[in-house]
């Protein structure tokens, strides 16, 4: 009898655990194209359906093995995923000041510049001086 009730404590135990670790890695995957760290500015683009590469906010190669299970990366508050609707905001010191400009997320990072944030709305999102609807 003590037998039994081991083995079956044990498998309660043993499926409950690989139940609730296997519903977890599915909810848990990044499966977008790009992603946006808001926090750092780091920016992580698909390789394959498993792996991503992380560029630093200066457009520098980090990391090209992030997987798409990394914690931070699939359910981080600071994650945002990159659509064809994003734009980023480039930052660039000069001596007159900092100068900016406003790229599409799709556009490939511009050489000196820092990225700065991203705006998650579309170019038509935003009043166009001089034109009233």
């Amino acid at each position: 009898m003590k037998t039994l009730f081991c083995f079956i404590v044990i498998f309660l135990f043993w499926g409950i655990n690989n139940t609730a670790i296997g519903a977890e890695s599915l909810k848990d995957m990044a499966m977008g194209d790009a992603y946006f760290d808001v926090a750092t500015g780091h920016r992580y683009i698909k390789n394959s359906n498993t792996t991503y590469a992380e560029y630093s906010k200066k457009g520098k190669l980090l990391r090209t093995d992030v997987p798409n299970t990394q914690p931070h990366l699939a359910k981080s508050k600071y994650i945002t995923e990159l659509t064809s609707e994003s734009y980023l905001v480039y930052e660039r010191n000069l001596t007159e000041g900092i100068v900016q400009q406003i790229l599409p997320a799709s556009n490939k990072h511009p050489e000196g510049w820092r990225c700065k944030e991203m705006l998650p709305l579309s170019a038509e999102a935003y009043e166009r001086p001089g034109i009233e609807e």
